[in-house]
């Protein structure tokens, strides 16, 4: 027999464990892991046998590979312990469940594990995912080699450092992890909510959860829009406060979009009477108007305010959108467009420059019931970044940014092409 020190989790499972006796005290149906110190640790064993579940831990354990290419287990001091004392089990949590390849930045199927024994401890050190696993488990690999060599596809399986992974379903008794989703958690938005659509409601709600609020806002702008009210709905009332505390008005509108009215207001009692009140004005938009995907967070100052002034307001705000600082418009007292300045201006001009002396003073505006067509128009015609949009009395009350139309116009079309 060959002592193996890398071997497949598949091929051991369902086989026999034999004593230092060579009895067999049953069949190995799962395995206990502990993950606090990077690579999967195993710490337990559950077995089965007449019809009973038992919990061990050995002294030694020994994997052989017999003539036959089965794997032969056998183990000396062995001690059943309480399996609640164990964090995840291979079978129940990882096998056959998805998993996220950071790396490519994708939701996979974990077809099996690669377990090692590194310094005299046996880790799990990768996943497997491909058709070949799935095949071999099932004694069927030759068979699924000619299915896929008549289809032309590929039948090699990938291999993922468990470095390069992150579990949706490896959780403790009390449904969380020590450090959550700490690797999902360095993605870009955009690549976690494509990562995230991907997945079931629940495994949604579990991960976003566990985001910082500002990570979880991010993220949610970036998500689908048919999916945004179905994870928000979900989400926990503290989760919820958090994030509507840093989302805009328009953010928040947006995300509501999708739920009914019962839904909507569930939402907006977290949201102060103005907030709420404007909320729902924006929701009462034609998806065609302008009105329905401006944003009503802008910057606008008078005509006599400095260059310096202003920078010192912006620096005293607990928290400004690059966005915002596009186009700052200059109103009068009646909130009336009457100019607007950029980021530039105010790096390239002195603090004690009047905005009234630099700003383009021919503004394009936009009124709010218009069509999102004209906007784009305007966007395109101009070079804008950023047109401010006026009610019936021409009094400014938001602003379209060209991201935001990209979005509105072209980003639905993109998903379904790569869908």
């Amino acid at each position: 027999m060959k002592k193996l020190s890398v071997f497949l989790y598949t091929n051991i499972l369902g086989r026999k464990i034999y004593d230092e006796f060579d009895e067999s005290i049953g069949e190995l149906r799962d395995i206990y892991v502990t993950t606090e110190d990077g690579y999967p640790r195993v710490i337990g064993y559950k077995v089965r046998r007449d019809g009973s579940t038992f919990h061990y831990e050995f002294r030694t354990i020994n994997f052989y590979q017999l003539d036959n290419n089965k794997v032969k287990i056998v183990t000396r001091g062995s001690k059943e312990i309480l399996p609640r004392t164990y964090s995840y089990l291979l079978s129940e949590h990882l096998l056959d469940k998805k998993i996220v390849d950071i790396n490519g930045k994708q939701v996979v199927r974990v077809d099996d594990l690669r377990i090692a024994e590194i310094a005299g401890e046996y880790r799990v050190i990768a996943v497997e995912t491909g058709p070949y696993a799935r095949f071999r488990r099932l004694n069927c690999a030759k068979l699924g080699s000619f299915i896929y060599g008549v289809l032309r596809k590929d039948y090699e399986d990938r291999v993922l450092m468990w470095d390069d992974v992150e579990s949706l379903e490896m959780v403790n008794n009390n449904l969380q992890i020590s450090v959550p989703y700490k690797k999902l958690s360095t993605l870009h938005p955009a690549d976690l909510a494509d990562i995230l659509e991907n997945l079931d409601a629940s495994s949604r709600k579990q991960i976003f959860e566990s985001l910082d609020e500002d990570l979880a806002a991010d993220t949610l702008e970036e998500i689908d829009p048919e999916y945004k009210g179905s994870i928000i709905k979900d989400l926990s009332e503290t989760k919820t406060a958090e994030l509507l505390e840093i989302m805009s008005n328009d953010e928040i509108a947006d995300v509501l979009d999708e739920l009914d009215d019962d839904e909507r207001e569930k939402i907006l009692i977290n949201l102060e009477k103005e907030d709420a009140e404007e909320v729902k004005e924006i929701l009462g938009y034609e998806d065609e108007a302008v009105g329905s995907i401006m944003r009503t967070d802008f910057l606008s100052f008078n005509l006599d305010i400095t260059i310096g002034e202003i920078i010192e307001i912006v620096r005293e705000m607990e928290e400004v959108e690059e966005d915002e600082l596009y186009r700052i418009y200059i109103t009068d007292e009646e909130e009336r467009v009457l100019g607007a300045i950029t980021s530039y201006d105010l790096i390239l001009n002195k603090p004690n420059v009047k905005v009234k002396d630099i700003m383009a003073e021919d503004v394009e505006v936009i009124r709010h019931y218009v069509n999102i067509d004209e906007a784009i128009e305007l966007t395109s015609k101009y070079d804008l970044l950023s047109i401010p949009v006026i009610d019936e009395e021409e009094k400014l009350i938001g602003a379209v940014n060209a991201h935001d139309l990209i979005d509105e116009i072209l980003y639905p079309v993109w998903k379904k092409k790569i869908r």
